[in-house]
């Protein structure tokens, strides 16, 4: 008799074994709206196994959210039972029916399950109790030029529809964008909401500009949103959250005890756009496609005096209304007799104004007169596309005529003729005169030895001067203008080369060619030439101290404001 219950046990056993072998799935959600998300959960009993689930055949028609897994002892009656449970948050890539195909665990495969994905149209509504799957939220994309110009600004408006209190961050672009498109935000989101059937729906908009790089079909990439939403649920038996509750295991999270996390994501559908390339008429110059582009300059000081040997500066602004600021062209400034010119490097930058983009560049020049009279400056044209014409137009700064003074300080001095000496007596004409005849390649070698026995006395005199003098000098900058002051050109010269020393912390400065390497302010730079040629060519009289105190303080100012950002736009652009 035990044989025979023994026998009928064992039967028993092993059935129930073979049965609890088998890999079961299941879905939380058999039907569920586009875009959220729902989980597959996979539970393998009574087996020791080191395998994991080959996920792959999910990866067509569904993206993996979240995968957890889980191991559980459960001990009934005295009998003991162990359970593996993988826990996958699924998202569906597209609507209708779609299969969970067979997945695998080692030797073991799970059962096929189906399930309903409803498209996210525009039958949106809150969930209610007779229909708990409809669509809540939904997705849209619309631009307003499907046929642009190249490099032309498109309007690109992204919609969220919202019946669930959606929350999450600002939608990005997926796919082909850095080579294909430059992409610009235009403004926050705007959130408006409207009540349809007695519910409310919000609409929440984004605002971009597209910028196409290339000619042709291009196609706009999609835009995905990733967020969440929150359901409350009150948990009733704390061993049910930590055994039985899927949605603890798979790891969807909590913000408090109450409210459970609800992945959500939205994805548009790609927009296929016809660019077309640049317009003939532009005859290979800067393609500058836009609504609106104008030039604007402004002095500094305001209303200025020009004189030959002083530096003003001038601002060019370049505005133009549609276009992305790496679209810019460089402003070029043309050659003008009588003034040197030192454009400085331009800056960019790009605002919003009206929902249209408006990139602005500015670039300031020094002007320096050489010759007194009047003088122009150059007209200065930008070409460019209007594209509500379809017409090439031009953007012109008008050229101005500026009236050049001569500089008092530096205008050459006329020599007086020598007086006569009342105690003189006059050679009479017919007494023969002992003059001392020089040839020509002597006076040439005399001048050349003088010079170069000048270049090794200067010399020699300024490593004396720099060591005599390094422990007695404390102030460079004061030191300098004094001494240009008294137009002592030789000790401006060494006083200079120790200013630099310091200033630049560069040691070994032995030269004003030094310095005016090391220079970034272009009026010193020309003063530092003057100086030069004042100093070796024995002219002190011709220079200007005055206009080298000037620039000189400025240039000593200027390492105090470096670092310091002006204001990039003028009042005129505000």
């Amino acid at each position: 008799m035990k044989k025979i219950f023994l026998a009928l046990f064992l039967i028993v056993f092993l059935c129930d074994s073979a049965s609890a072998q088998a890999l079961r799935a299941k879905v939380n959600r058999p039907q569920l709206p586009e875009g959220e998300t729902f989980m597959l959960s996979l539970e393998l009993d009574d087996t020791d196994t080191s395998e994991t689930p080959d996920l792959s055949v999910l990866e067509k028609d569904f993206t993996i959210y979240s995968v957890s897994n889980a191991y559980r002892t459960n001990i009934i009656n005295g009998v003991m039972s162990k359970a593996y449970q993988w826990n996958l948050v699924l998202i569906p890539n597209k609507s209708g029916d779609l299969i969970i195909p067979p997945i695998k665990v080692g030797k073991y495969q799970s059962n096929p399950l189906q399930i309903k994905v409803f498209a996210a149209g525009s039958n949106i509504n809150a969930p209610d109790a007779q229909n708990p799957n409809q669509p809540r939220f939904k997705i849209e994309a619309t631009v307003d030029n499907k046929t642009p110009y190249v490099q032309q600004q498109i309007n690109y408006v992204l919609t969220i529809y919202d019946t669930g209190g959606l929350q999450g961050e600002e939608p990005v672009f997926v796919g082909n964008v850095n080579d294909d498109w430059i992409i610009k935000s235009l403004s926050d989101p705007q959130i408006t909401t409207k009540v349809i059937n007695g519910r409310n729906i919000r609409e929440i908009k984004f605002y971009y500009a597209l910028f196409p790089q290339k000619s042709g079909t291009l196609e706009i990439p999609a835009a995905k949103f990733n967020g969440f939403y929150l359901t409350k649920e009150r948990r009733s038996n704390p061993f049910d959250s930590m055994f039985n509750d899927d949605l603890f295991i798979a790891g969807f999270g909590m913000t408090d005890v109450f409210a459970t996390r609800n992945p959500v994501v939205l994805t548009t559908e790609p927009i296929l756009v016809s660019v077309k390339p640049a317009a003939p008429e532009n005859n290979g110059k800067w393609w500058l496609p836009a609504t609106d582009v104008s030039l604007a300059a402004e002095f500094n000081p305001a209303q200025p005096q020009f004189k030959v040997g002083e530096a003003v500066n001038r601002t060019i602004y370049l505005k133009a209304t549609g276009v992305a600021e790496t679209q810019l062209p460089e402003i070029r400034f043309a050659d003008s007799n009588g003034l040197k010119q030192y454009p400085e490097k331009p800056e960019t930058l790009m605002k919003v104004e009206g929902g249209k983009v408006v990139s602005l560049e500015k670039i300031a020049n020094v002007y320096i007169p050489t010759e007194a009279g009047k003088r122009h400056l150059p007209a200065i044209t930008i070409d460019w596309f209007n594209v509500n014409t379809h017409k090439m137009e031009k953007a012109i700064l008008p050229a101005v005529t500026i009236d050049v003074l001569p500089n008092a300080e530096s205008a050459p001095v006329q020599n007086a003729p020598l007086p006569s000496t009342p105690n003189a007596t006059s050679v009479p004409a017919s007494q023969p005169q002992i003059v001392e005849q020089i040839s020509q390649e002597k006076i040439f070698l005399y001048a050349g030895s003088a010079f170069i026995l000048g270049i090794l006395v200067s010399w020699l005199l300024m490593k004396l001067f720099k060591r005599k003098n390094t422990a007695t000098i404390h102030n460079y900058k004061k030191y300098v203008i004094e001494k240009a002051k008294e137009k002592d050109l030789r000790a401006v010269r060494d006083g200079l080369l120790g200013w630099a020393a310091d200033f630049y912390g560069q040691p070994d400065i032995t030269s004003l060619k030094d310095v005016e390497d090391l220079n970034t302010v272009p009026e010193f730079g020309c003063e530092l030439e003057k100086l030069s040629e004042s100093l070796y060519a024995n002219t002190q009289q011709d220079w200007n101290a005055t206009l080298f105190i000037k620039v000189f303080e400025k240039v000593c100012r200027a390492k105090k404001t470096k670092g310091k950002s002006n204001e990039l736009l003028p009042k005129l652009y505000r």
